[in-house]
């Protein structure tokens, strides 16, 4: 996009994605990792980021690979010419999924035995080999063949036919906290895991399950790679703090109105807001439609000419409002920041979320596809 047309694009609300800040992010987790490639987590639109925009802006920063949900967002990245690998974390669904991830060149992830068959049939329909990851369930509960089926699920794979594993994964539980024990455990398994595939006469091009705290707790012995998501985009991973990168998305909204309103004025849905005194009140042109959430009026504030403002009242689909004093100089046509960075002045995410009761993960995730995702 010219820079004609993103002034355009900054009209009522949009989402500034710093792709100099995700290049260090990326630069810093690799850095970290040394010797291990980088499968790059850009599900759910990358965290909201905008999937293509980063993918592209990684595959510059020789990225490895990319790891998605599901099939829809990997022919996303196809569609947009990232030739990478991808891998599907949320593997095939049905018979026609496995077709149109042997027609992408994907490799979907395999926990259960259906989704071996429907491969192995897409296979023979196309003629030619699908690859595949295995998952291991070593402490997370949701997807994976779990350790005492492992012999059983290895001797399935080795009689299917037109189907390769080409590696094996786990995803740790409890690696934001670094007083559990858990992902000492789970790394234990997965080694003996991997060695038993190994053992069975499987050859893996790929292990891994450090995700994002993960890598700040040290890497997995015997691992290749690392499945980096929300340290990618500048969020701690951790409970403790201290492992935060840069943010890479500012969250930007126009006030399309302002004026001054008396004492004991109503607000916004159900008057649950009502001026004290004498009130300078901003309509701001974003609502829950577009990710900001509905609990955030009363609780949050916004960024203002370099100075924090009350969110107040309820927030509606399209739009929220801000009280500040009678003369106050902000006016319609500023720009409010909802979180991230503008001008030197900083609205953590992190900041939104505590307030509304969520992480930063699904603020991030929310916001929605009316808002332009505009790289700077």
């Amino acid at each position: 996009m010219g820079e004609e047309a993103q002034r355009e694009a900054r009209g009522r609300t949009w989402a500034d994605i710093g792709l100099a800040a995700l290049a260090r992010n990326y630069r810093a987790i690799r850095a970290r990792a040394t010797g291990k490639r980088v499968i790059a987590v850009v599900k759910a639109n990358a965290y909201g980021h905008g999937a293509v925009l980063v993918a592209r802006a990684l595959v510059d920063e020789g990225c490895d690979a990319f790891a998605v949900i599901s099939v829809e967002e990997a022919a996303e990245l196809r569609a947009a010419r990232i030739s990478a690998p991808v891998l599907v974390l949320g593997g095939v669904q049905s018979a026609a999924e496995a077709d149109t991830a042997l027609s992408l060149d994907v490799e979907p992830v395999v926990s259960r035995v259906e989704a071996l068959d429907w491969l192995a049939a897409a296979a023979a329909r196309a003629g030619r080999a699908c690859r595949f990851q295995l998952e291991f369930d070593t402490g997370m509960g949701r997807l994976g063949v779990l350790p005492d089926e492992v012999p059983a699920f290895l001797s399935r794979v080795a009689r299917a036919k037109g189907v390769r594993l080409s590696g094996v994964m786990s995803h740790l539980a409890r690696a934001d906290d670094a007083s559990s024990s858990e992902t000492a455990r789970q790394r234990k398994l997965f080694a003996e895991l991997v060695s038993r595939v190994r053992a069975s006469g499987f050859s893996l091009d790929w292990t891994h399950m450090d995700n994002s705290a993960g890598v700040m707790r040290g890497t997995t012995d015997g691992c290749d790679a690392i499945r980096p998501g929300i340290s990618l985009y500048g969020v701690d991973p951790t409970l403790e703090g201290g492992h935060a990168g840069e943010p890479v998305m500012s969250l930007c909204a126009r006030v399309v109105h302002a004026k001054i309103v008396p004492a004991g004025t109503a607000i916004g849905y159900a008057g649950e807001f009502r001026a004290a005194e004498r009130t300078r009140i901003l309509t701001l042109a974003i609502g829950y439609a577009d990710g900001l959430p509905r609990a955030a009026g009363g609780r949050a504030t916004v960024g203002l000419r370099g100075r924090r403002a009350p969110l107040v009242g309820r927030v509606s689909c399209d739009l929220a409002t801000v009280a500040v004093a009678p003369d106050d100089p902000s006016a319609a046509g500023d720009v409010a920041l909802v979180f991230g960075r503008r001008d030197g002045f900083a609205v953590p995410v992190e900041d939104l979320a505590r307030a509304v009761g969520t992480i930063s993960y699904e603020v991030l995730a929310r916001i929605g596809p009316r808002v332009p995702r505009l790289a700077t």
